[in-house]
């Protein structure tokens, strides 16, 4: 008798499922009878769905859902082995981008299915195609835009004098304020499911068929929402951000599942009234020893972190394998604002940090 071996290789996909759906509804009925991070399986436009539950009570929240496509078939005789490729159509991603002819640094990008999203490019004027050159998004808080980001932190002026290229996402605008999808927290883009991944992916991409981008060095950096949007980029886009650096934010994803490890550098201050050191507060944010603890873990750390202090901050250091680090600063007296400083010790982080 011949034996017959059947070897599948699958592909998970992820996508976002708009909260004012049926399957949204249905799902989110789903999620709420169990508890956050839980999987649940079913079906969405006739395809095996795995759900992670992200419904919070009283909140609506985003859901994310993987579909499991088999791409590859093998079987195997006693005589012979056949090897089948089962062609399965790959998203495609179709999108414009066009250049304001009054501001050759805002650029709208058109994405299939998405509202028209904006973002500067800031180009220093070192660059040369002939090296390849970090590329850094930069996320702003809720309710403000990406000149807010530059203005605060002044990154331009060190992407000049450091030579790297600048991309400054603006957030989606839902009832009259912008925001980030980042997880259980902020309302508007959150609760209408902006595709805030899509967006910063395509945006990556567009830049880097233009100029000589170092894919070791892609680099996010965000401040309070754009944060926590900072750590979703690590948490389901690792595969192309290397390094980020977040100033009071928080890790809003207790899912979090990134595929590459993801060197982190997290600057907060005691006193943060909005962001709370540790956790709770308006947004019930987690504690931020233990957010940034748990993805020292997930970025394959092991053991305490080595601890350092004097009369202005408290440092927390997890080494990791590959050169990959995760730390934490905890700046005595100082609360939400963007501080001075804080720009040099997150760059002086990431370019410490290329992807190896």
């Amino acid at each position: 008798m011949k034996k017959i071996f059947v070897a599948l290789s699958a592909v998970l996909v992820w996508t976002a499922i708009p909260a004012v759906s049926a399957n949204a509804v249905s799902i989110g009925q789903s999620c709420a009878k169990t508890t956050l991070g839980t999987r649940v399986s079913t079906r969405i436009n006739k395809k095996p769905v795995i759900v992670v539950c992200r419904i919070k009570a009283g909140r609506k929240q985003w859901i994310r859902a993987a579909v499991q496509t088999i791409t590859t078939t093998t079987t195997s005789t006693s005589t012979s082995t056949t090897t089948t490729t089962t062609t399965v159509p790959q998203p495609v991603v179709n999108y414009t981008d066009v250049v304001d002819p009054n501001d050759p640094t805002l650029h709208t990008i058109t994405i299939e299915g998405m509202q028209p999203r904006t973002y500067y490019l800031n180009v220093p004027s070192t660059y040369s195609a002939e090296t390849s050159t970090p590329l850094l998004l930069a996320l702003h808080s809720r309710t403000t835009t990406a000149k807010t980001i530059f203005s605060d932190s002044q990154i331009l002026s060190w992407a000049e004098s450091m030579n790297f290229i600048v991309a400054g996402l603006n957030g989606a605008v839902y009832e009259g304020a912008s925001s980030w999808n980042a997880g259980l927290c902020c309302e508007n883009a959150t609760t209408y499911a902006e595709n805030d991944l899509l967006f910063a992916s395509t945006v990556i991409d567009f830049v880097s068929s233009k100029y000589s981008v170092d894919k070791s060095r892609i680099w996010a950096m965000g401040h309070s929402n754009g944060g926590m949007m900072a750590y979703r980029l690590a948490c389901d886009l690792s595969e192309k951000i290397t390094a980020i650096a977040v100033v009071t934010g928080a890790l809003m994803d207790p899912t979090c599942s990134p595929t590459k490890p993801v060197s982190i550098l997290h600057i907060h201050g005691n006193l943060d009234p909005t962001i709370l050191f540790h956790g709770g507060g308006k947004f019930e944010n987690p504690s931020i020893f233990h957010s940034v603890q748990d993805m020292a873990y997930r970025n394959l750390c092991s053991g305490n972190p080595k601890e350092s202090s004097n009369a202005s901050e408290e440092r927390y250091i997890w080494v990791c394998t590959n050169g990959v680090e995760t730390q934490l600063v905890n700046y005595q007296d100082q609360s939400h604002a963007w501080a001075i400083g804080y720009t040099e010790e997150l760059l002086r982080f990431l370019f410490a940090h290329p992807r190896k």
